[in-house]
C-alpha cells in the first residue's frame, strides 16, 4: 500500500518499556510486554501488546489516513466543521463511525479523529492479543483481561498533576479519551480543565469528551454537565475537573 515508506515503527524493549517525556506518556509502563513508537503524517501513536504486533500495525493508519483525506479532498466541510454532516453511504466504515459519534454528540466529525485511529489499529488485531494499549495524542483504546490503573495529567492547580484512576476489566475493551480547555493543541470552545470519558470506542470518547469540555466554563458548569451526559448510552464513566471542583461517574474509580 502506498505510504508504507512513510510509516515510521519504532519497537521498544520489553524489559523497559518506553521512556518519553510527554504528559501523556512519562508513566506509562510497558515493562515484560512488547511496545511500540508508530509515526505518519500527523500521527504519533504509542502502542503496547502481549505480542509483537509491529509488523501489522502500519497497514491500519495509513489506510484509514488515505479514505480521511480522499472524503476531505471531496468535501472540504468535512475537516472544518464544528457541527455534525450528513453521513455518505459511500464514506468508508471508519469515516461513518467519526460522523456517527460526532452526530451524538453534537460536534465536527474531526472531533472524533484521534480516538478514530486507535479503532481502526484495534479492529484489525485485537481478537489476536491478550492486552493491548494505543494511546495518540492522550486518546486511548485499552483492551485486558486484567483490571487497569490509569494515570492522567490534570494540569490543575487544585488536585494531583498525576490522577490514578481504576477501571475494570468487565468494562473492557473501552475507549478512554480526554478534552482540555487549557491543555493540548486541539479545539476545545470551553474552559474545563480536563474531561475524561470512558465508552465502547475511542471515537465515541473522543466526541464526547470534546462536547462536554466545550460546554465547561465554570465550575458551576460541573455538576449540570454529569447529570446531562450520564443518560448518553455511549458513555460509561465521566470526570470533569475545573478549577477545585471534581465530579467522577460510571465504571471510573480514583485510586
Amino acid at each position: 500500500m502506498d505510504g508504507k515508506k512513510d510509516v515510521s515503527i519504532e519497537k521498544l524493549s520489553p524489559e523497559t518499556g518506553y521512556i518519553d517525556r510527554s504528559i501523556y506518556r512519562k508513566n506509562i509502563s510497558a515493562a515484560g510486554k512488547y511496545s511500540f513508537r508508530l509515526r505518519y503524517k500527523y500521527t504519533d501513536i504509542y502502542i503496547i501488546s502481549d505480542r509483537d504486533i509491529s509488523g501489522e500495525i502500519g497497514e491500519p493508519v495509513i489506510k484509514f489516513y488515505s479514505q480521511l483525506e480522499e472524503v476531505i479532498s471531496s468535501d472540504k466541510r468535512f475537516g472544518e466543521s464544528l457541527a455534525p454532516l450528513t453521513i455518505k453511504k459511500d464514506y468508508p466504515p471508519a469515516v461513518k463511525e467519526m460522523c456517527l459519534a460526532s452526530s451524538i454528540f453534537g460536534v465536527g466529525p474531526m472531533a472524533a479523529v484521534a480516538g478514530a485511529v486507535c479503532d481502526s489499529i484495534a479492529a484489525g488485531i485485537k481478537d489476536e492479543c491478550g492486552f493491548l494499549m494505543i494511546e495518540n495524542g492522550g486518546d486511548v483504546y485499552i483492551k485486558s483481561s486484567q483490571d487497569i490503573k490509569a494515570g492522567l495529567f490534570t494540569g490543575s492547580r487544585h488536585f494531583p498533576q498525576n490522577l490514578n484512576i481504576n477501571i475494570s476489566s468487565k468494562a473492557l475493551p473501552c475507549g478512554l479519551c480526554s478534552s482540555s480547555g487549557i491543555m493540548g493543541h486541539s479545539l476545545s470552545l470551553g474552559k474545563s480543565d480536563l474531561v475524561t470519558v470512558m465508552s465502547e470506542t475511542a471515537a465515541a470518547a473522543d466526541a464526547a469528551a470534546t462536547a462536554i469540555a466545550n460546554t465547561i466554563s465554570s465550575k458551576t458548569d460541573v455538576d449540570r454537565a454529569v447529570e446531562k451526559y450520564k443518560k448518553y448510552g455511549q458513555i460509561r464513566g465521566l470526570i470533569i475537573m475545573k478549577d477545585d471542583r471534581l465530579a467522577i461517574w460510571g465504571d471510573l474509580q480514583l485510586d
